[in-house]
């Protein structure tokens, strides 16, 4: 199936859209993998999938928009 990913908040080089060929019944938490991120760096990552906030378990469907990035902290 095929997904457009996006990773922000300096988990990629570039804030560039990706489009992800990626096997059936793969979960929103996986797709991080196939982006090939710094997870060590990061290792907890907010998940927007279709506009709304998700759970790393949510599974991918086709023609979905993901977006990825790492919580902010700040006062």
């Amino acid at each position: 199936m095929r997904v457009r990913a996006q990773a922000l908040g300096g988990l990629a080089s570039s804030d560039l859209v990706q489009e992800l060929e990626l096997p059936a019944g793969t979960r929103v938490g996986e797709a991080a993998s196939f982006l090939r991120l710094p997870l060590k760096e990061a290792p907890f990552l907010l998940y927007i999938l279709n506009g709304r906030r998700v759970e790393e378990t949510a599974l991918l469907q086709e023609g979905d928009s993901l977006i990825l990035f790492p919580p902010v902290l700040g006062g």
